[in-house]
């Protein structure tokens, strides 16, 4: 699904040359529309035109309900304001409404879910929905060093939601809106507007139930409903909320079984058990897709996978290709109007990312269970008050967590006004690859200093300062939830997921980012499963799976998915870069060492990407940070951003 929007000149001397497969969908003026065949167009009843690109589940009702939309209501909503219009309308999108004349407005929909490119600088302006439709090469004016600084050195391979790694081109933010109007372009930003932390009581409970039962329904088919399956809570309980809503026999589950390499063999041994008795509790059979990256499989997947979503899209990172394979199933095996379910995002939204068992190895899964508790209580209103009191140094979970960190380095608590001390804090969270309070970028050998300075300002500026300035204890995850669409939600372990299945012309879903369910849980207080209370992680969905639908709570115990579960010196990563087919091309991507007309040795530590390459070609293994930067150059290099392929 393609959509481009161009600003062309008095006469059209500039027009770009016209891209297969896309067609004129309307001209006025200065202002040309083009599209492909699959992007729907609706006559509104003012005579303006709205052309929507994506997926809509739902209209959002005046009594906050949210309802398959009739087409009179759509029209009549798309006609309406703008800031209304997106927060009424509930799905995956791009909407452009034209006219009169050669006016337009753009805009994506509530979280951003769908990407636009802007390449403003260009004799022809373009936004686009992807890099591959603008007028001109997007690197012509050189890398943008500080977002890939973050590509580089943060979680998911990916620069965050405003940054692409051209400096020519930009991506519309979250809430972020652009009019044309003459040819003129402007962009707007409507201000966030956080939802400060409930009194929850047993009735919530109920409504959290409610709620995500009404998502699912809304956003599954008759035709039938595909769930991408793990072993985890988010997949599980998805497939078991279909099973009750639709009945056995319009649920399906598709799970991969993952090699990386011939060394470790299956590294997803307990996800696979753990899938098989839950196809089987609900009498469902199980549709194994082999993901198989040793030998030359991996190769393949990437000369296929490269040109239609990581160079467009600027991704990187192996998840996606697991993506795909489970899409070319689907496509495969389906009758065409199935919906496609995943459980990604729950893990942020209900326990800020930190219910993976993934904080401190221990045998004991419970305890292993509370780690992850005690991970987000330090980024919770309990642990914020006693940050900004100046009180945190006493706090024995936060000494723990210090005293686990080696030698790593902290920065000293920030002296000036209480805006400075919560940037420190959000910063913590969204800019380090370690979320640990007042962990320091010094610990980041990869940038220089002058890099590491001009990187905070940089991000900090642009997605940070209006929520340090407005944060306060009781807004605090209403914040959290609405900037990880900035950053984590969008990056490489997510966008593919979209981006695959469009690829096959198939329909998915996140229901976990249902705005009902957003909203419920930016609410939520810290005592349900996200501070040092008892209640487990995910405290609603699991009381939802015990107490309002037939779950098998009895398989939800022993290891959780891959082979690091009983074994923490396993390593997915090293897998990957040191033992699978993908090797030989990571090697060959970064023996031309492109990379030295990329990275600025203003902003990159060039001695050290040098040190660390050199290891890598020689076949040394190693570990820790210089390991995890090794991982993100190799990744980065073989998606191209380099020159290279």
């Amino acid at each position: 699904m393609k959509l481009r929007i161009l600003v062309t000149d008095a006469n059209d001397s500039q027009k770009p040359q016209r891209i297969s497969g896309m067609k004129t969908l309307y001209r006025a003026g200065r202002l040309l529309v083009e599209g492909s065949s699959d992007v729907d167009t609706l006559e509104l009843q003012d005579g303006r035109k709205a052309f929507l690109a994506g997926d809509l589940f739902g209209l959002r009702t005046r009594q906050g309900e949210i309802q398959a939309p009739g087409r009179g209501e759509l029209l009549e909503t798309l006609g309406g304001p703008l800031e209304e219009c997106r927060d009424r309308l509930e799905g995956r999108y791009i909407l452009v409404i034209a006219g009169p004349g050669d006016r337009c407005t753009v805009f994506a929909d509530h979280y951003g879910k769908r990407d636009l490119y802007c390449m403003l600088s260009a004799k022809t302006p373009c936004i686009a929905t992807d890099l591959t439709l603008l007028p001109e090469p997007p690197a012509k004016d050189g890398y943008d060093q500080a977002a890939l600084a973050h590509a580089l050195c943060m979680y998911g391979y990916r620069s965050p939601k405003r940054h692409t790694p051209y400096r020519a081109v930009r991506r519309l933010g979250v809430r972020e809106s652009i009019s044309i109007d003459g040819g003129k372009i402007a962009f707007r930003t409507e201000p966030f507007r956080p939802i400060p932390v409930g009194s929850f009581s047993e009735r919530d409970l109920e409504e959290y139930a409610e709620i995500l039962l009404e998502a699912i329904r809304l956003r599954g088919s008759r035709h039938g409903n595909v769930v991408y399956l793990s072993s985890g809570w988010d997949s599980t309980s998805i497939l078991a909320c279909l099973v009750h809503l639709f009945g056995s026999r319009k649920v399906r589950c598709v799970t991969g079984q993952l090699r990386y390499s011939k060394r470790s063999g299956i590294i997803n041994p307990f996800e696979m058990k753990r899938a098989r008795a839950m196809a089987d509790y609900f009498n469902l059979p199980l549709e194994v897709v082999e993901i198989n990256h040793s030998g030359r499989k991996p190769l393949e997947l990437h000369d296929r996978l490269n040109p239609t979503v990581q160079l467009p899209h600027h991704t990187a990172g192996g998840i996606g290709f697991g993506h795909f394979c489970l899409a070319s199933h689907v496509s495969k095996t389906g009758n065409g109007g199935e919906s496609v379910f995943c459980g990604e995002i729950s893990d942020g939204v209900h326990n800020l990312g930190f219910s993976q068992f993934m904080t401190i190895f221990h045998p004991d899964l419970e305890f292993r269970e509370y780690s992850d508790k005690m991970g987000s209580y330090l980024f919770g209103p309990t642990f914020f008050r006693l940050f900004q009191e100046g009180k945190h140094g006493d706090d024995p979970i936060y000494g723990l967590f210090r005293s686990r960190a080696g030698g790593a380095r902290f920065d000293e608590r920030a002296k000036g006004p209480g805006a400075a001390r919560t940037l420190q804090f959000l910063s913590s969270f969204f800019l380090r690859p370690n979320r640990l309070p007042l962990w320091s970028l010094g610990n980041v050998d990869m940038l220089t200093a002058e890099g590491r300075e001009q990187y905070a300002a940089e991000m900090e500026s642009t997605y940070l300062a209006d929520a340090a300035r407005n944060v306060t204890p009781e807004t605090l995850y209403s914040w959290y939830l609405h900037l990880y669409n900035s950053f984590h939600w969008q990056c490489s372990t997510i966008a593919p997921l979209g981006l695959t299945a469009e690829m096959y012309g198939l329909k998915i879903t996140l229901p976990f980012w249902d705005t009902r369910l957003q909203e419920f849980l930016a609410a939520m207080p810290e005592s349900w499963g996200r501070g040092l209370d008892l209640n487990p992680t995910k405290h609603p969905l699991k009381w939802m799976l015990k107490n309002v639908i037939d779950y098998p709570m009895h398989l939800m115990s022993g290891p959780h998915s891959y082979l690091y579960d009983v074994n923490p010196m396993f390593n997915l990563g090293a897998e990957m870069i040191y033992g699978s087919g993908f090797a030989p091309r990571f090697r060959q991507a970064l023996k031309s060492r492109a990379y030295r007309d990329v990275l600025s040795p203003e902003f990159f530590n060039m001695a050290y990407v040098e040190k660390i390459v050199a290891r890598y070609l020689k076949g040394t293994e190693v570990k820790g940070a210089e390991f995890r930067d090794m991982l993100s150059l190799c990744w980065l290099a073989l998606s191209g951003w380099y020159g290279t392929k």
